[in-house]
């Protein structure tokens, strides 16, 4: 009966015995059972095979476990001999493998990054951003911002909510302390329950009651030294634009890197009158809140149109005199704090976010880089096998059996890999900064040691190993010693069709690479050289120029006195990222929901237009001869399509600050459509009407010496504003800020597309040296037959040349699905034409033939006769 049991005592037992006994004790152990099995039955045999290894085993074991040791110590042994014999086959696989780990590692570590934003706050999974969207006047809008009164509402209306904060910028501010004053860019206005939502650690202050009081601040650990050095910050005042003291409350860390916003000030909100405006009509504040722990956010958003019908639509209503949810529509909903850096792009972000689109791209590269590098590995080590041959035919007339054949190559195959794991992490901390200098990150090599990422490394190095090295030591350990030492086995290039087919995939992936990096520079040059409309060079713009008052005009007017200046404008609103202002537009003045709609309205002067740039369209710009020009507008050609006006001169609109605040405008001018967003975007309507807008001066220069200019605007400066920060930039620059993502991401493209045809040719350089050296005795043989250097290069040469050509057939429809997807992004964007996949096979082509041709050459002016007599 029970047979099972007995023979897994003894298959226990062979396992348990060493090798020098295992024979001829398991053959007695063999004979014995079938006697038991024969005079005493199945149950006694079984309780005798399971007491001989009760017996057996503690004699044994540790003896057994010594041969393993010594088998594992020989495997190893063996592993170095052969590496150090074929010096340039293994180092040929470690820096393949090595470049390769360290390239996937560097992704790694960017990917690991992007993915951590936010994540660090205790409250994180609850804690929740309110957006808005909607329809009105044939435009769709999806803000970042809400009316103020939404936090207090939600907290009064619904019990999920625990509690929230709000956000609310001003821009830049100049702040003064004593003597010294500095341009901070990165301050907000926000509630006293900052710290209660966020883990930002509060080092000085009362987290309680920090920014309660108005007029109160709190700043950044590094920002407190820059102003008070080794002083205590609490309790000093600091002077903000030269108007408004504010005092110091607190001091808070650094906020971390991976955090969708970045502040060095912290206003209290308490200072803002409009933070307690009770109306719906605004949307100026970033708003969060924290729900109870287990609330289901799909479950409170559903109420959301209730709390608006309740509060929102009656204002609404009231001001249009009809009902206002017939004519537009808007939505509340929640957007976790986890996913916003990588899945927001709404109006009025805090800050640039990324795309999780990137994670997915740069996770595919930093896999098929690791998976070139172990192809690599793969066809080598297949290629090597016929110089293994007799080594695997007299191991296996020895004894030895196949598993421990696939055992030794494997180990061979996993010690490689893990060299190339320790160099790569030695790449990868080398290449870090340049790294970061690219990503624009501030990622730290420390990471590499933090949360399992050493086990990860480990894993991913005897994996790689195990994948790289599986085909050729099944491969190897399957070939027949008869044959072997016969020499009829078929190895080599005569089986060589599944390498053909690795090299044709490593050959893909890296066009794919190509294509997708020549794409995205032409995109950038296409931004950079298209007509935007406007003129950016030579217009330099001067910072801060709020601070000069009312002495804006007689600086400006200074400043063109000398000839290196040609025009100035005195305006915040730039076609480059600033002040930005959305105002609700009424054609003819008439207000009616029907035909109102929203768009960008800015403040200009009559200097604006010369200084930028900017074409007529129709009627005329701005002139001082008119006295009515303060309450005209020009518009662009995208609103006059706006309101479907074919000649839109003379045409009326009302400008509302508030529905019952309509300002008339007189439309004297069309000003041709100008790129004042990202090309991402069409051209939006746009009316710009005088006013008092000092953000900014903008000069146009007539100088190819931009320092003189500089040095002219600085004396001045220093002249009217002794003691304030001199800070200026030049148009061109900020355009080319607003593709800073697109450039970066063009910059790695090209850095791993580069690296991958580089593995790429490290494999391509070893199979052609091995080429070479298989067929040395036919290349003799046909050198003395008289043939040519050009046609031994080209006989050699054919065979790689059909599988680059192949895996450009390949690449070409893949590379064209996923580029035309990334255009997408891009309302003005180019054309994918042929000549960018010729161009790039012909790149590849000149990859792969380059460590071919120089192994050809090599062999093909050789000495034929050595050639002849190599056996």
């Amino acid at each position: 009966m029970p047979k099972k049991p007995s023979r897994i005592a003894l298959s226990l037992l062979r396992h348990v015995l060493p090798p020098q006994d295992r024979d001829y004790l398991l053959g007695d152990y063999e004979e014995s059972f079938q006697r038991k099995l024969e005079e005493e039955g199945a149950l006694a045999a079984s309780l005798w095979s399971w007491g001989q290894f009760i017996q057996t085993a503690p004699e044994y074991l540790w003896e057994s476990l010594y041969w393993r040791l010594v088998l594992v110590k020989n495997y190893f042994k063996i592993a170095f001999r052969n590496m150090f014999r074929q010096k340039g086959y293994s180092f040929l696989n470690i820096l393949g493998l090595a470049i390769g780990m360290a390239a996937s590692l560097l992704i790694l570590l960017y990917v690991r990054h992007e993915l951590s934003y936010d994540g660090y706050h205790r409250d994180a999974g609850r804690i929740f951003r309110i957006a808005l969207e909607g329809h009105w006047g044939g435009r769709d809008f999806n803000v970042a911002v809400v009316p103020a009164v939404t936090a207090k509402t939600m907290i009064a209306d619904f019990p999920e909510v625990e509690d929230a904060v709000r956000f609310r910028q001003h821009g830049s501010y100049i702040v003064q302390y004593k003597e010294q004053s500095f341009r901070e860019q990165r301050v907000v206005f926000t509630d006293t329950t900052f710290f209660q939502l966020f883990s930002i650690p509060l080092l000085k202050g009362n987290m309680e009651s920090v920014l309660s009081a108005p007029y109160s601040m709190a700043l950044s650990r590094r920002t407190a030294e820059k102003y008070f050095r080794d002083e205590n910050p609490l309790g000093k005042t600091l002077k903000l634009d030269n108007s408004q003291d504010y005092l110091v409350t607190g001091v808070f860390e650094e906020i971390p890197d991976n955090t969708h916003f970045h502040f060095d000030i912290l206003l209290s909100l308490e200072s803002l009158k409009e933070s307690r405006d009770p109306t719906w009509f605004g949307q100026d504040f970033v708003t969060y809140l924290r729900l109870s722990p287990g609330v289901d956010p799909t479950a409170l958003e559903a109420k959301f149109p209730q709390m608006l019908e309740k509060h929102m639509w009656p204002q609404f209503s009231k001001a249009l005199g009809k009902p206002a949810a017939e004519s537009m529509s808007i939505k509340l909903y929640l957007q976790p704090l986890k996913s916003i850096h990588l899945h927001s792009d709404l109006v009025a972000e805090l800050g640039p976010n990324s795309d999780i689109r990137l994670i997915y791209i740069f996770s595919t590269i930093a896999f098929f880089i690791l998976i070139i590098a172990a192809i690599n590995f793969m066809n080598l080590a297949t290629a090597r096998a016929s110089g293994r041959a007799k080594e695997v035919g007299v191991r296996k007339v020895l004894g030895l059996q196949r598993r421990q054949l696939v055992l030794q190559y494997l180990t061979e195959s996993i010690l490689l890999s893990s060299l190339s794991m320790i160099l790569a992490v030695g790449v990868a901390a080398l290449a870090l900064k340049p790294f970061n200098q690219i990503s624009g990150k501030s990622i730290d090599i420390s990471g590499i040691f933090l949360h399992g990422m050493p086990l990860y490394l480990i894993f991913v190095a005897v994996l790689t190993g195990f994948l790289a090295g599986s085909y050729p030591a099944f491969f190897i350990s399957a070939f027949q010693p008869i044959q072997v030492l016969r020499k009829k086995t078929k190895i080599g290039l005569k089986s060589g069709t599944p390498r053909s087919v690795l090299v044709v995939f490593q050959f893909t992936a890296s066009i794919v690479l190509i294509i997708g990096t020549t794409v995205v520079f032409k995109q950038l040059r296409f931004i950079q050289n298209k007509n935007l409309g406007f003129d950016k060079e030579q217009v330099l713009i001067l910072d801060n120029a709020y601070l000069l008052g009312e002495q804006a005009i007689s600086f400006k007017d200074t400043m063109k006195t000398y000839p290196q200046f040609v025009n100035g404008s005195i305006s915040g609103y730039l076609p480059v990222p600033s002040s930005r202002t959305n105002s609700v537009v009424l054609p003819d003045g008439d207000l009616d929901v029907e035909h109102a709609t929203s768009f960008q309205a800015w403040i200009v002067d009559y200097d604006y237009f010369d200084t930028l740039g900017l074409k007529l369209a129709q009627g005329r710009f701005f002139s001082r001869q008119f006295s009515t020009d303060d309450k005209a507008a020009v518009i662009n050609q995208a609103a006059a399509r706006q309101f479907n006006w074919s000649d839109p001169v003379g045409r009326r609109l009302g400008l509302a600050a508030n529905p019952k605040d309509i300002q008339p405008y007189k439309v004297i001018g069309v000003v041709e459509d100008f790129h004042f967003e990202s090309l991402r975007k069409t051209v939006g309507p746009l009316v710009m009407y005088l006013g008092n807008s000092r953000g900014n001066i903008s000069f146009r220069l007539k100088t190819q010496d931009i320092a003189i200019a500089v040095g002219l605007l600085e004396s001045q400066w220093k002249e009217f504003l002794p003691n304030q920060p001199f800070e200026y930039s030049f148009l061109d620059e900020r355009f080319e800020q607003m593709y800073r993502t697109e450039q970066r991401t063009g910059k790695i493209f090209a850095i791993f597309a580069g690296l991958a045809i580089f593995i790429s040719g490290l494999g391509l350089f070893g199979l052609a040296a091995f080429t070479a050296e298989q067929r040395t005795k036919e290349i003799g043989i046909r050198k003395v037959m008289g043939a040519s250097v050009a046609q031994i290069i080209f006989l050699l040469s054919t065979g790689f040349t059909k599988w680059v050509v192949f895996a450009n057939l390949i690449s070409w429809p893949i590379a064209y699905y996923a580029m035309s997807r990334w255009l997408q992004n891009f309302a003005y964007r180019i054309d994918m034409n042929i000549w960018i996949f010729v161009l790039s096979g012909t790149i590849s082509l000149l990859f792969a033939l380059f460590p071919v041709s120089f192994q050809s050459i090599k062999s093909a002016t050789a000495n034929p006769v050595d050639a002849i007599r190599m056996e």
